[in-house]
């Protein structure tokens, strides 16, 4: 068996995994002897808002510095490696045209759309829908869930939401002249909103598209020094707080381009992430291998780091699916949400892409694009002696645009997703590029609460139960730019606004039911959960 060990953050020198030999159980160890666990009380960040988190946006777009060279260069182990990673881009390069010229044909019809079917039904998505949806909402790795909450229920929320603003001027908001992007998180709409079973029921059903090989079998379990630490239960969804939008017509300021959260150029620094990625980077090199919806053969997306800078909004938690509820009717052009639907074959090559630049640069021309000899192989060439990682710089999202991803095409496989009514939900996987249409031509306006899934894991309770706290007293959670946020506030939400006994569970409140779990491992997380309520 096998034991990992990870070296400290930020060397100079190039990273090191350590192989250390283990029996009987296969088992990913940490020098600071811990893992996925965090300190029980992280400290708040400094001030700000969404912008905090991208570069674009905040100003802090600068190059990594040099030791990134020396790490990109420890990832080449041998001449063969070499050639198989540029085996690999090559492989890359021809797939990712007939996905381009799918996606640019249908447009975000591509993208799932499924109707809930209502409460009392299965929790296993595979009952949702048939086979073939089910394997559509795999590859394209986002879906719309309609009617998961009555339309007259989310434009309540919305009106609550809008009167809690203006009996609360000093909110924070971006753009600070015409505040959309609130830093709320504790309005009695958003606590109940994320309470709510119809919303719970999907976020446990999409959570199981996810399987974790590490704890399938009892030899295969993934521990840490603590046993706990790479435990999960996919079927015990919990609540992460985060932002609302109420975005105006005519806005072209909250203008996301392409990213992905949940780690930028961490997706190459932290030596688990590095792990995870070892079907794209090691060995053959054979991307077609790697599996976006495992966690890992031995827990490696669990112990990842994805915020190694602790910059404001920078997700410190296992946040497998991001996604929103609807509170307005929003259609294409109208602010809405833009994806990149097509999830291996993009992961593969954003993780292949700063190992190789062009030889010849061109200039990318709106409504022509590159030439095909600029974008031909023959024209690329594998070059690990740099520190650039494109879209990536210290502390933010990767942020991804034409020159620095040309071979995505993004001006024709951005695509907006189709209508959503006030109550449909958003969800789509974490590694999925992302974006919002840069203009809200519509009339009306564009309206969501943040609402991801998260699973119960030893690391995302430690989170939940210090939010918990944060709840409590009505200040920002961790994970988010810091300051007095909402303590004294008029008609923020309390405790006695979570209703239900699984709402009550998944914010902190309550203890979780032990029998609900499949395995020994997960009943041994439930009930750390449980004996550690603090």
């Amino acid at each position: 068996m096998i034991a990992l060990a990870r070296p400290a953050a930020h060397l100079s020198k190039p990273t090191r995994l350590v192989l250390v030999a283990s029996s009987p159980r296969r088992t990913l160890h940490s020098d600071s002897a811990k893992l996925a666990a965090e300190p029980a009380n992280r400290a708040q960040k400094k001030e700000g808002d969404i912008s905090s988190v991208f570069a674009t946006l905040s100003g802090g777009n600068d190059p990594l510095p040099p030791r990134f060279a020396e790490m990109k260069q420890s990832f080449v182990k041998s001449t063969e490696h070499a050639e198989a990673l540029k085996q690999s881009w090559s492989s890359i390069l021809a797939a990712l045209k007939p996905e381009v010229d799918e996606i640019s044909r249908r447009g975000g019809e591509v993208v799932p759309s499924i109707t809930y079917p209502g409460p009392g039904t299965s929790a296993n998505l595979k009952e949702w829908v048939d086979s073939k949806t089910y394997q559509e909402i795999k590859r394209r790795g986002a879906a719309i869930i309609k009617n998961v909450v009555p339309p007259e229920q989310a434009l309540r929320w919305k009106e609550q939401i809008k009167d809690y603003v203006a009996a609360n001027p000093s909110v924070k908001g971006f753009p600070a002249d015409d505040k959309q992007v609130f830093e709320l998180y504790w309005s009695k709409a958003q606590v109940e909103a994320r309470a709510n079973p119809n919303l719970l029921d999907v976020t446990r059903a999409f959570l199981q598209l996810f399987h974790a090989p590490h704890q399938e079998t009892a030899n295969d379990t993934a521990a840490g020094v603590d046993p706990l630490d790479l435990a999960i239960s996919l079927e015990t969804p919990v609540v992460y707080a985060d932002r609302l939008r109420i975005r105006h017509p005519g806005d072209m300021k909250f203008a996301l381009g392409p990213h992905i959260d949940g780690g930028g150029v961490e997706r190459w620094e932290d030596p688990y992430f590095k792990m995870f990625w070892n079907r794209i980077l090691e060995n053959k090199c054979d991307w077609r291998e790697h599996d976006a919806w495992s966690l890992g053969d031995h827990g490696e997306r669990l112990a990842a780091k994805g915020d190694l800078y602790q910059c404001p909004g920078g997700c410190s938690v296992f946040r497998p699916l991001q996604g929103w509820l609807s509170m307005s009717s929003t259609a294409h052009n109208e602010g809405t949400l833009r994806l990149l639907p097509m999830l291996k074959e993009q992961t593969a090559y954003i993780i292949l892409r700063p190992f190789f630049r062009p030889i010849k640069e061109e200039v990318f021309i709106p409504g022509i694009g590159y030439s095909t000899e600029y974008l031909a192989e023959e024209n690329w060439v594998f070059d690990p002696t740099t520190s650039e990682f494109p879209g990536c710089s210290l502390g933010h999202s990767i942020e991804l645009n034409e020159q620095s991803h040309p071979h995505l095409h993004l001006d024709k496989t951005m695509v907006s997703i189709p209508r959503v009514e006030p109550g449909d939900m958003v969800l789509w996987h974490t590694d999925v590029v992302h974006a919002v249409e840069n203009e809200h031509k519509g009339k009306g306006d564009s309206s969501v609460m943040y609402i991801p899934a998260i699973p119960l894991t030893k690391n995302n309770w430690t989170y939940v139960a210090q939010q918990r706290e944060e709840f409590l007293q009505g200040v920002p959670p961790s994970d988010f730019p810091g300051g007095d946020g909402e303590q004294f506030f008029t008609g923020r939400a309390t405790g006695d606004d979570v209703v239900g006994a699984e709402a009550r569970r998944a914010m902190g409140l309550d203890l979780f039911d032990e029998k609900i779990t499949k395995s020994d491992l997960e009943r041994d997380l439930v009930k750390y959960v449980n004996a550690n309520r603090k």
